[in-house]
């Protein structure tokens, strides 16, 4: 849970006056703030207020005069990069979660391929809405924490052995960001990113490599069953003893994120595609998409309970040193 006295206000961009009433009503049980639009052009003049920490929205419904299905994706993928290349012009660090519709699906990755943050479809608002803000919230606060640039830093080397709990990933996250941030390798957008993608990989590793906890539990009824599971296999000894290892490697032109468990495994090959929109409706879908959108390379291990990212530093961004 984030600290929501330092979270600022939620923007929502909706249409739907019933389900952007909705959305509200979450966030205010949960005890956020919110602006409320219901279109893109009236968002607009809030994204430059200090007091909005995040925009959720959903993508422009593109003016369309096909039923050409390729013609349709293309459109609407347009609007969606358009929308969100319009508020980096006037906001280039606040995270964007995108609310998604079946229709909407391919906008919907190439949107998150640019620039925005995490996903919420909005049949799933009510069951996984606020968790997912809280999530991008925390994550961004991480990366807004200054750290001053140490020139003579050439490598940092991080490995941490953790235990199945779920609320150390902040932390967890936080530790990995300082000890990159002095090389240099990322800006707060690109960072928040990359946190995303890490504090995925963690809980899968924690949750479903180590616990072995299936996902599909969140997606039965109101997703109960799925955190009483984990309570349950943490008191365990067979499955709460296990650990879970992530390890850093960073210099000056990449970082490599190395995440083990000490589950069974799987064959990787069984992997849904992550490039597949269809997985934008699935709740167990969303964290590889994420991972695989997020970092430049992602490889399993034979065994499947180990999971190498790597993210290079931004083509542009020049280092502060000549990498060797």
């Amino acid at each position: 849970m984030i600290n929501q006295a330092n979270s600022g206000k939620i923007l929502i961009v909706e249409s739907d006056a019933i389900l952007r009433g909705r959305m509200v009503e979450l966030f205010t049980q949960a005890g956020m703030e919110t602006i409320d639009v219901a279109n893109h052009d009236d968002a607009m003049p809030h994204l430059d207020e200090t007091s909005v920490s995040l925009l959720l929205t959903e993508l422009p419904r593109a003016p369309l005069e096909t039923s050409n299905s390729s013609e349709i994706d293309a459109a609407r993928t347009a609007g969606a990069l358009g929308w969100v290349r319009r508020i980096r012009s006037v906001a280039p660090s606040l995270p964007i979660v995108l609310t998604t519709s079946e229709e909407a699906d391919r906008a919907a990755c190439e949107a998150l391929l640019q620039g925005a943050a995490s996903y919420v479809p909005k049949k799933q608002a009510d069951a996984t809405l606020v968790e997912t803000v809280e999530q991008v919230l925390q994550v961004s606060q991480n990366a807004k924490q200054a750290t001053d640039v140490d020139e003579c830093v050439a490598q940092m080397k991080l490995t941490l052995i953790l235990p199945s709990h779920e609320s150390m990933v902040p932390a967890i996250i936080a530790k990995l960001e300082a000890a990159v941030g002095p090389l240099n390798l990322f800006d707060e957008m690109i960072w928040t990113q990359v946190a995303m993608a890490l504090d995925e990989a963690i809980l899968n590793a924690m949750i479903h490599g180590n616990l072995e906890v299936d996902s599909e539990l969140r997606e039965q009824g109101d997703g109960q069953a799925y955190w009483d599971q984990i309570q349950l296999r943490r008191d365990q000894p067979a499955y709460g003893d296990r650990r879970t290892e992530v390890s850093l490697t960073a210099t000056r032109s990449q970082a490599v994120f190395v995440i083990k468990d000490q589950g069974p495994g799987f064959d990787a090959a069984t992997l849904p595609d992550p490039t597949d929109p269809a997985n934008l409706e699935s709740i167990g879908g969303r964290g590889l998409l994420l991972i695989n959108a997020f970092m430049d390379e992602v490889h399993h291990n034979e065994q499947g309970n180990e999971l190498t990212m790597i993210k290079r530093k931004a083509a542009g961004e020049r280092p502060c040193e000549d990498d060797e």
